[in-house]
């Protein structure tokens, strides 16, 4: 297998060229604060995270702050008190949040690490998307379009709703790797420390990136032994080193603390046969194609400029089939083979075209259920493939056009042009408003120092049971701010015995002295026949143990509940 480099271009030298991934970057920086970046951007905004998903995140954050350090390092046993989970389970962003923590009594009451981090990834994909470009050519412009297209790729957008599934960037980063020429052994073991390193990052991100740069990366560690740069034993060490890695990281940071890493929804949260081509309703131009309720996980619409940019490498392999058979395209064996693999693993086992289920292959997926569970959101693995296209269009252009660079510039500026100019930035979740309403009286602030537990009940969770998200939003910040521990609110796995907490009529013991309860109506008469203190506050019931005598307990007098008397005539 050919270890020379794709193009003979000289190498990459002057200012230009040492600053186009910057320039890139900035583009894809830019892209962000056109989508909305600009008002969550700021760390101390904080409310616009406090709904749907986002929620979730924020939350494993805001507990994790105020918990203790321990092991694993994650851990947040004061939230889903008192089972407990981690911030890993909130997909609260691990690596940030763990390296944020010791800096915690310093930071802001109300801060956020999430506008930073989309930032973040856009900068991200606007550098590695030039680096691919540098790869084939030292043009700082072909760089800097090829580099802003990556980062204008719509599968981010959609994408905001899950802050840490928008690393896109790390499967960039690892197809630039796949794409680099490794001359001599001290490249290729470079090449694998920076694989390593991206397995790092991913693994304290989120499990999915695992389960697609693993593969990735020993389809690299493959491709290194194929062409005999390293030989078998190094690379499956190597390997070894990888896997231990990533375990290592995931324990760590929580992801199997005390619950399953399965969940419902395989078959169903999967990529239609037409994904590439479907916008789903982010085109203003394209219509889009009828998809099945939940399949929007499967999203991988190239985008306008992606379908231009690929129909532009197609007919420049026509027009220039004598250099294109030159290309090293074994190369890229190992690295198709398992990007093809994840591609079919995105369809699931309900093969679909337009939302119409063409092939049932449940009854082969069931042997291996238990780890389909763990990645049910199967159409998440659409975007290796993505990005191999996108990416590889962008590269053959550009190396196919060497010798009249400016045909490359002005197809890579239209794709550039059409992918922004086609997109209903209207739909960006970073453009909606946000209605958080947080609980303000001035009573709540005498339960810190005395109490030590909120309690939602009973306990609400999404997926799980009924989830009130206005009310457990304005709860969770509440027990944040006071240092309260919380059973209620939104984690990507919760422990089992949640189900059985949404059933609970009354806890074992009746009313504990160090919490405070929020109760349901329909649950309250329980409270009240077992000597609770309750009373209205913002229009929710509260109550306390019946012996407490505290300012808080006291405050609940001046709207007090108490049980009515029953109709006369009835015992």
């Amino acid at each position: 297998m050919s270890n020379a480099p794709l193009s003979a271009s000289p190498p990459v030298s002057g200012l230009a060229q040492r600053l186009a991934p910057w320039l890139a970057a900035l583009g894809g920086f830019g892209w962000f604060l056109w989508l909305g970046g600009g008002a969550v951007l700021p760390p101390t905004h904080l409310d616009w995270m406090m709904r749907e998903d986002w929620a979730g995140n924020v939350s494993g954050w805001l507990f994790f702050r105020n918990a203790p350090w321990g092991l694993p390092l994650g851990a947040t046993p004061n939230q889903f008190y008192p089972y407990g989970t981690s911030v890993a389970l909130t997909d609260g962003n691990p690596w940030a949040a763990v390296l944020l923590k010791p800096f915690s009594s310093w930071l802001p009451v109300d801060f956020q690490y999430t506008g930073v981090w989309f930032a973040l990834c856009f900068l991200g994909m606007g550098y590695f998307g030039a680096r691919v470009v540098a790869i084939v050519s030292s043009r700082a412009v072909l760089q800097v379009l090829g580099g802003v297209l990556l980062a204008l790729s719509p599968v981010i957008v959609v994408r905001f709703v899950h802050p840490t599934l928008c690393a896109h960037w790390l499967l960039v980063a690892m197809l630039w790797l796949h794409l680099r020429a490794y001359p001599d052994p001290r490249a290729a073991w470079r090449a694998l420390a920076l694989a390593a390193l991206l397995n790092v990052l991913s693994a304290g991100t989120h499990p999915y990136w695992v389960a697609m740069l693993l593969p990735l990366t020993l389809a690299l560690a493959v491709r290194l032994g194929l062409a005999h740069a390293l030989g078998w034993g190094r690379l499956a060490a190597a390997m070894g080193v990888v896997l231990g890695l990533d375990l290592l990281c995931f324990a760590l940071f929580g992801y199997f603390v005390g619950t399953g890493l399965g969940a419902e929804g395989y078959g169903q949260f999967s990529s239609d046969l037409t994904t590439l081509v479907n916008p789903m309703g982010w085109s203003q131009w394209l219509q889009e194609q009828p998809v099945r309720p939940r399949q929007w996980e499967g999203f991988g619409y190239l985008g306008a400029g992606g379908l231009w940019l690929l129909s532009v490498a197609g007919l420049s392999l026509v027009a220039h089939g004598d250099t294109a058979r030159r290309l090293p395209w074994r190369r890229g064996g190992p690295a198709l083979g398992v990007v093809g693999v994840m591609a079919v693993y995105a369809l699931s086992d309900h093969i679909t075209w337009r939302g119409r289920l063409l092939v049932d292959l449940s009854a082969l997926s069931a042997p291996v259920q238990q780890y389909t569970a763990a990645f049910r959101s199967s159409g998440r693995f659409i975007w290796p493939l993505y990005y191999l296209l996108l990416a590889g269009a962008v590269v053959l252009v550009v190396r196919l056009w060497r010798e009249r660079p400016a045909v490359a510039g002005v197809a890579l500026g239209l794709a550039v042009v059409l992918q922004a100019g086609e997109l209903r930035v209207e739909r960006s979740a970073l453009r909606q408003p946000t209605h958080f309403q947080r609980l303000s009286a001035p009573e709540w602030a005498a339960l810190r120092g005395t109490y030590q537990h909120l309690s939602l009940f009973p306990t609400q969770a999404q997926w799980v049971c009924h989830y009130d998200e206005p009310l457990v939003s304005a709860l969770v910040y509440l027990a944040y701010r006071e240092g309260l521990t919380f059973n209620s609110g939104y984690a990507s796995r919760t422990p089992p015995v949640i189900a059985e907490d949404c059933r609970a009529s009354m806890r074992p013991g009746g009313v504990e002295a160090r919490t405070v309860y929020v109760v349901m109506p329909d649950r309250l008469e329980g409270f009240l026949r077992a000597g609770a203190r309750c009373g209205v506050l913002e229009n929710l019931s509260v109550c306390v143990a019946g012996e407490r005598t505290d300012a808080f307990a006291q405050a609940l007098d001046r709207q007090r509940i108490t049980l009515s008397p029953p109709p006369a005539g009835i015992p």
